[in-house]
């Protein structure tokens, strides 16, 4: 028997293959740090183990363009995709910070050379031939910003619609945009880019990388509180369990990557903070994952997540 064709509307297919397009593209960050970790050499091509400290410090090999594409690309898919609850609010934010960890990189210990590059000092840096890059990308991030919220509030304004949340992360992307071009460009406070984001201990880097994880890492801490949607297909007993389970493993997690960067010096070069990050991508692409299927014939799904 031959298989019927999909009744799904344009809208439906739309919403579960951006949805599943965001874990190919988890998939795709993974892969390529693999690669990087165990290939040492493409010429000639040598195979080893070689783990850098934490995803970020792969900005400085040749998994660059993979690791900057997916989070532009991981970004832009959280924000087309639209929902009707609180956790669609948290996933906005996330939004916002995701450019940013690939825009302005982790810092280089001096001790650990990265690809051949190092720091001239004993304190972390980035290579002085990059930060014309991280400075041009926090202008176009901040024109983008602000061209994107304005459209939208236009669109709102013309189309006299409400949008839940909306001004809240529009405000918070604002804020953001803010900061970071303060922090890059005045003479009173850029001496230190981007090491000087107070009131962490470290770069702005370390800062949008925890807001990015901390507010994805809320979404199924937040949807087990919250009750079901009346047009939400419920949840399978199996994926009951598995939501409770990636939830508690979230938090502890969470909790893990903050002590490991904080306490990084102690590690003896173990890469904690790689395996926290690590653990955390892939927690979010089964959650994310397991849910789609959940609300795959969803007529109106509640929400992106």
């Amino acid at each position: 028997m031959a298989p019927a064709l999909d009744p799904a509307t344009t809208g439906q297919k739309t919403h579960r293959y951006l949805r599943l397009s965001l874990v190919f593209v988890v998939f795709a960050l993974l892969v390529s740090v693999m690669l990087e970790t165990v290939v040492v050499s493409w010429e000639p091509f040598a195979l080893g183990w070689d783990p850098l400290p934490s995803l970020s410090h792969y900005f400085y090999t040749s998994a660059r363009s993979v690791f900057v594409g997916a989070l532009i690309a991981a970004s832009l898919a959280l924000l087309a995709l639209s929902g009707r609850n609180r956790a669609t609010v948290l996933l906005d934010i996330s939004a916002t910070f995701a450019p940013l960890i690939a825009l302005i990189p982790t810092g280089i210990d001096a001790d650990r050379p990265v690809d051949g590059l190092s720091c001239p000092g004993p304190e972390e840096c980035i290579p002085a031939p990059y930060l014309g890059d991280v400075r041009a990308g926090v202008v176009a991030y901040v024109i983008v910003v602000i061209a994107a919220v304005v459209t939208m509030a236009v669109i709102r304004g013309r189309k006299r619609i409400r949008v839940p949340g909306a001004r809240l992360v529009s405000a918070i992307a604002i804020v953001t945009a803010v900061v970071i071009a303060a922090l890059a460009f005045i003479p009173a406070l850029n001496a230190d880019f981007p090491f000087n984001f107070w009131p962490f201990p470290s770069s702005i880097h370390f800062a949008v990388t925890i807001a990015f994880f901390g507010t994805f890492a809320a979404v199924p801490v937040l949807l087990s509180r919250e009750p079901l949607d009346e047009q939400e297909t419920p949840p399978t007993p199996g994926q009951k369990t598995f939501y409770r389970w990636v939830t508690r493993l979230m938090i502890a997690d969470l909790a893990l990557l903050i002590a490991a960067f904080l306490f990084r010096d102690a590690l003896d070069g173990f890469p904690a903070v790689l395996i926290g990050e690590v653990i955390a991508l892939c927690l979010f692409a089964g959650f994310w994952g397991v849910q789609t299927f959940q609300r795959w014939t969803d007529a109106n799904p509640p929400g992106l997540a």
